[in-house]
C-alpha cells in the first residue's frame, strides 16, 4: 500500500515525517519491511509499542478528488505488528465495562481524509477509506469529546487559507503521550495497565497563493469527561498542582470538553517531543485560540460534492 507521500505538495515543498527520534526505542517495527512506518492507502502510522496507540498518523488529503462512498468499515488488527503492540476489540470492550459505549475507537487519520482517488474510481476511494480501520490508526476517545471542529479543520484551512487548486494538504495527527497520563480503571485484556491519552494534536501543512509553505497546529482534550464518568485513577494527575512538577498536561488541566484550540506548532513540539518540518506558522506568536463551528454553504470546489452539501467552517482560525 502506498503510504504518506512527502512530495504530495510538490517537489519544492517537501513535508517530511516529524522527527520522532525521542521515541526510537518505543516504536513497533513493521515485521514485513523491518521499518518503522506502517503504510496504508495515502497515510502512514508510527506506532508506540508500549502505549499501543499511534505516535503519528500522517496523511495526504486531496479535496478536489474526494469521492462519495459508503460509510463502511470495521476495525481490525494489523498483522504486521507483534501481539501486544496494538489495542484490540477485546480491549475496547473492557474500556466500556464501566460505562457502556463511553469509549470509542477514535480515528487519527479520518476515513474522509483519504477518501479520494486521482482517477475518480469510486472503488479505489472506498478501499482507501476502509484502510483507515486498523487499530494502529486509532486511540481511545470519550464519546462526548467534541470533535466537531476537529472534523472540519482540513476543509476550513483550505477555504480560509485560500489554498490554490489542486486543494491539497498534508496532515499529521496523534495523541500526546505523556508519562503522567492517567491510568484507565479497567486493565487491558492481557492484564496490562493502560494509560489513556488526555490530549490530541493535529498539524496541517498547506500552500497559499503566494506559493509558500504554511503550517497550523491544533489541540483538543478529554480529561473532563473521563473524570466525570470516573473512568480514570487520580494517581495520574494528583500532583499537577505542584508548581515544580513539569508535565505537558499542566497547561490544559482546565481544558474544557467542548473546546478545541489552535496553538503554535512549537507548543505541540514541546508537548509531544516531536520536531516538525519548517514552515510559516501564522499562529506562532499567538496564545491558544478557541475554535468554534459555524454552519456555511461551501461553494469553493467546483464540480465536487462539497459545493452542494451544507458543511461547517471554523470561526477563529488563523491561517
Amino acid at each position: 500500500m502506498k503510504g504518506y507521500n512527502i512530495y504530495f505538495l510538490g517537489e519544492r515543498n517537501v513535508v517530511k515525517m516529524p522527527d520522532y527520534k525521542e521515541f526510537i526505542d518505543d516504536i513497533a517495527i513493521n515485521n514485513e519491511t523491518s521499518k518503522y512506518e506502517l503504510d496504508y492507502i495515502y497515510y502512514s502510522v508510527i506506532q508506540s509499542k508500549s502505549r499501543r496507540v499511534p505516535i503519528i498518523s500522517a496523511s495526504n488529503i486531496y479535496r478536489t478528488k474526494f469521492g462519495k462512498v459508503d460509510r463502511s468499515g470495521n476495525f481490525k488488527k494489523d498483522n504486521r505488528l507483534n501481539d501486544g503492540e496494538q489495542l484490540t476489540s477485546n480491549d475496547y470492550k473492557r474500556f466500556n465495562t464501566i460505562k457502556a459505549a463511553a469509549i470509542e475507537k477514535g480515528h487519527m487519520t479520518k476515513r474522509e481524509d483519504v477518501q479520494w482517488d486521482l482517477k475518480g474510481v469510486e472503488e479505489d476511494a472506498q478501499k482507501a477509506a476502509i484502510s483507515t480501520f486498523f487499530y494502529p490508526n486509532a486511540a481511545p476517545q470519550h464519546d462526548s469529546l467534541n470533535n466537531g471542529p476537529w472534523k472540519y479543520l482540513e476543509n476550513s484551512v483550505i477555504i480560509k487559507g485560500r489554498v490554490p487548486n489542486p486543494a491539497k494538504v498534508s496532515v499529521f495527527t496523534g495523541p500526546v503521550l505523556d508519562n503522567l497520563d492517567p491510568e484507565f480503571k479497567v486493565k487491558l485484556h492481557d492484564g496490562t495497565i493502560f494509560k489513556i491519552p488526555i490530549l490530541f494534536w493535529k498539524v496541517i501543512y498547506y500552500l497559499k497563493d503566494d506559493s509558500k509553505l504554511y503550517k497550523a497546529g491544533f489541540l483538543m482534550g478529554q480529561i473532563n469527561p473521563l473524570k466525570k464518568d470516573d473512568l480514570i485513577n487520580e494517581i495520574g494527575f494528583r500532583e499537577f498542582g505542584v508548581e515544580e512538577k513539569i508535565s505537558s498536561l499542566k497547561p490544559f488541566l482546565e481544558f474544557k470538553e467542548d473546546e478545541n484550540y489552535q496553538v503554535p506548532v512549537s507548543l505541540i513540539e514541546e508537548l509531544t517531543k516531536l520536531k516538525f518540518q519548517d514552515a510559516i506558522d501564522c499562529h506562532e506568536n499567538v496564545k491558544p485560540t478557541i475554535l468554534k463551528l459555524e454552519e456555511v454553504q461551501i461553494r469553493s470546489f467546483e464540480d465536487t460534492l462539497l459545493d452542494q452539501e451544507p458543511t461547517y467552517e471554523i470561526d477563529g482560525l488563523l491561517v
